[in-house]
């Protein structure tokens, strides 16, 4: 059970900072909360045993459309948008990797399944990363600020690729048929 004082004094910080929010620090507080909490959600299930279905989109989806969402993944300078293009073409590029590298195997019904191994967490760390390297550059060198609507397209653009690869996979590659589908195929 929590603590009345406890939670009073939690609502009571957050109404402080939403009072004295000048139009940034509340929602940067908010959209670091949620980028951290949604990227844990997806990771943590990049290492449970998921079938591979069409339903792997719905975080695309949601990520994609969160990072357009106005005021935009960049500012409209020259050196933001060559940034996020540069950024957008490394999450396509571990999106092509980690797609390749997952361990996938068929149960004795026909279902493909996958689930990641050391390899994939090590492409997941060097993904995000990349990703905090190129907000780095951002801000260091052409004095951006923090924009969260890169993190989720990027984030959005790395799992497209990555389930693709993992669909287009599931189709033509030799599966090893598995009791009961908890063990990967041997690569």
């Amino acid at each position: 059970m929590t603590d009345p004082h406890t939670l009073h004094a939690g609502l009571s910080l957050a109404g402080e900072l939403a009072a004295k929010d000048d139009g940034s620090n509340f929602t940067t507080y908010f959209n670091t909360l949620l980028i951290v909490g949604i990227t844990t959600i997806i990771v943590i299930r990049q290492f449970t045993a998921q079938q591979v279905t069409n339903r792997m989109f719905f975080w695309v989806a949601v990520l994609i459309v969160r990072g357009c969402v106005p005021p935009g993944p960049a500012e409209m300078k020259p050196a933001s948008i060559a940034l996020l293009v540069l950024s957008l073409l490394a999450s396509v590029a571990f999106g092509l990797w980690r797609g390749a590298a997952f361990p996938m195997w068929r149960d004795a019904e026909g279902r493909v399944f996958r689930k990641g191994d050391r390899r994939i967490l090590f492409l997941w760390l060097l993904t995000v990363a990349t990703r905090l390297v190129f907000g780095g550059i951002g801000a260091v060198a052409f004095h951006e600020p923090f924009n969260a609507d890169a993190l989720w397209l990027g984030m959005g653009v790395t799992l497209a690729v990555q389930h693709v690869v993992m669909t287009r996979r599931k189709a033509g590659a030799p599966l090893r048929v598995t009791d009961g589908g908890a063990v990967p195929a041997a690569r």
